[in-house]
């Protein structure tokens, strides 16, 4: 179909939705394929899950050919001749065969986002319709597919669009044998089946059997009904919703949370004012009531955006397998916990970073072959992608059974680079030497590559990370590997803090940092080179005054007893001395406002039920530059 009457189709409101509801399957499917395949290299005996792709290919196949797009229905039946010879045990699957196979992927895939975004095809496929071509014909022949010269690697649909232009004027070369394609689609997406005649000029039938062939089209044409039953037809039990109004209902909810506060807060004064009042016991159970259902109503809103993190993981067994082929090392990809759900903002913002973080540790991490048997390793590495919720967080590690890192060697590469001064360098804990891998500029890559050693990644990775409030903390063995830890909020909008008071000014700490509250006594805070420490339970954790970090006043030591707020910054305990402990709420986070830009230490502000704003800190921000003054 040309592109005007593809666009002369979605005239129709009811072929529009059956288009959207094309593109939002095809992505479904292509989410799969692109790690299924991955396996399918992995397990090439895997007969149920080359028969779930062969499916998978067979359904983009034929719902792409009932809308007429015939770009896409050839590349697709291109790719299900050759998983149909491997399904007939007419080819072996090998590295080389699927680098072609990934290749036509990821023409599907930039078709798609040109159909999405442009109402047309507007990609050029003839190199990846020739290879595999070419590719059938020598498994036809007996022989096996030659390497590529270099890994398939993807471009966005903006980048194709260029070299689409000049594919236009040759494609009509293709047309005969796009339409030919298409014919087929046509009569095996037909509701009664029927045999199909043998299509000359054509590679031979993708089916084994009349009864497979019946089994392969009421598929497609099963595919095809659920298309046009998701445009509206009765009995439907979901509905896609622009996020645009997922994000005005989050902005409702949070304002009725500061409305449910300010309520409460006005029921606790009148109580204290008129405790036994008929009218403070209806207020107070109305207040109760509008509680809870602030409650509900928070938790249902929050729920209908959390996207399942696997939506990401499911990415990078293509990653690491296009990494390992490039850098010619063994790795294998476990991942775990990919039921984990997380805010759909920040599953699109974890993305970037993620992905840094596993192209470092295959191509830093993990060792070549030769040199894990010399240390006495299985010559294939291993990375572990984990996520699981935390109370109000979630957890997210990569782990590799690599070379580690030496802590030694990042001191003296951040002494050569200038980062940090030597005297300093020698004063510093493993921890905080493994730290400095996030300051900008820093790599200790021997040569740059296209992967990595250019000085720009893990300070981008950890601006982003705290972007998102979230922390990242790195611990490494020599000789054993390397495990990164990332901490993210649930949700970007409302947060669980301690609201505490620090002379006459009120802060809120994110739960998230703290990991106790104790009430000490003036003997049990010492003095170490003349820096404040508690000992809590044996073990000696620097005191700090959170007045005096933001330095609004000096600290007293007139006090018997003192509220402390045992909090944790990547591997680092600090304790923080506060006035009062007010107890812990819900708040909602606001911006600062252009006016007051970035405030150093503040992650944003709130408002408290009596009206007032209240700053929110960023303890790691203003931990890390209170200790950057003294040690300067």
């Amino acid at each position: 179909m040309s592109d005007a009457n593809l666009n002369s189709l979605l005239q129709d409101p009811e072929m529009k939705e059956i288009v959207e509801s094309f593109i939002e399957e095809s992505k479904e499917i292509l989410e799969n394929l692109n790690s299924d395949l991955v396996e399918l290299e992995n397990n090439p005996k895997d007969d149920e899950l080359l028969n779930k792709i062969f499916r998978s290919f067979h359904t983009l196949k034929g719902t792409s050919g009932f809308l007429g797009l015939n770009k896409t229905t050839l590349v697709t039946h291109r790719c299900e001749d050759i998983l149909n010879k491997l399904r007939k045990g007419e080819a072996e699957l090998n590295s080389n065969l699927m680098d072609v196979i990934l290749e036509a992927y990821d023409k599907i895939v930039l078709l798609l986002e040109s159909i999405e975004s442009e109402l047309s095809e507007n990609v050029e496929i003839d190199e990846i319709v020739s290879k595999l071509e070419a590719t059938i014909q020598t498994l036809e022949s007996g022989g096996t597919p030659e390497p590529a010269a270099k890994p398939a690697k993807k471009k966005s649909a903006k980048k194709a669009k260029a070299s689409a232009k000049k594919a236009s004027k040759k494609e009509p070369a293709k047309e005969e044998q796009v339409e030919t394609v298409q014919e087929e689609t046509a009569r095996e997406t037909q509701p009664v089946q029927q045999e199909q005649p043998e299509i000359k000029d054509e590679p031979e039938p993708v089916v084994e059997s009349k009864e497979e062939e019946k089994k392969e089209s009421e598929k497609t044409s099963k595919s095809i009904e659920s298309i046009v039953k998701k445009t509206g037809i009765k009995g439907e039990t979901s509905i896609r919703v622009d996020v645009e109004r997922l994000d005005d209902l989050l902005n409702i909810v949070t304002e009725l949370v500061l409305g449910r506060n300010q309520l409460q807060q006005a029921y606790e004064k009148i109580l204290a004012e008129n405790e036994n009042s008929e009218s403070t016991k209806i207020l107070g159970e109305a207040a109760k009531q509008i509680d809870l259902m602030t409650n509900e109503l928070q938790l249902v809103v929050m729920k209908t955006r959390m996207v399942k993190i696997g939506k990401v993981f499911n990415k990078y067994p293509r990653v690491v397998r296009d990494l390992s082929r490039e850098t010619n090392k063994k790795v294998n990809l476990n991942i775990h916990g990919e039921d984990t759900e997380l805010d759909k903002t920040l599953i699109e913002e974890i993305n970037d970073p993620l992905v840094h973080l596993i192209r470092n540790a295959v191509d830093h991490g993990i060792e070549l072959p030769e040199e894990r048997k010399k240390a006495g390793k299985d010559e294939t590495g291993n990375i572990w992608l984990d996520a699981y919720p935390e109370g109000n967080n979630i957890v997210i590690t990569i782990k590799d059974d690599g070379k580690g890192i030496d802590p030694k060697v990042i001191k003296e590469k951040a002494i050569a680079k200038g980062l940090i001064a030597k005297e300093k360098a020698d004063e510093l804990t493993k921890q905080e030497i493994f730290n400095l891998i996030f300051l900008p500029g820093f790599s200790t890559a021997e040569k740059v590559t296209n992967i990595s050693g250019r000085g720009v990644g893990m300070d981008v990775v950890k601006t982003n990370v705290k972007k998102l409030r979230g922390m990242i903390n790195i611990d490494s063995e020599v000789g054993k590997g390397t495990t990164i830890t990332i901490k993210l909020p649930l949700t970007l909008a409302i947060i669980s803090g301690m609201v505490i008071r620090s002379g006459e000014e009120i802060f809120v700490i994110p739960l998230n940092n703290i990991l106790e509250v104790i009430r000490a006594h003036v003997e049990d805070i010492s003095t170490i080179k003349g820096k404040e420490v508690i000992n809590v339970r044996d073990e000696v954790i620097p005191l700090i005054s959170i007045g005096g970090m933001i330095g609004l006043q000096k600290e007293t030591n007139d006090r018997v007893w003192q509220y402390v707020i045992v909090v944790q910054v990547a591997e680092n305990k600090y304790g923080i001395k506060v006035d009062e402990v007010i107890g812990q709420k819900e708040v909602v986070i606001k911006s600062l406002g252009s006016y007051m830009g970035n405030i150093p230490g503040i992650a944003g502000s709130t408002i408290m039920g009596d009206g007032s704003v209240v700053m929110i800190v960023d303890l790691a921000e203003l931990l890390n530059n209170m200790l950057e003054k003294i040690d300067g």
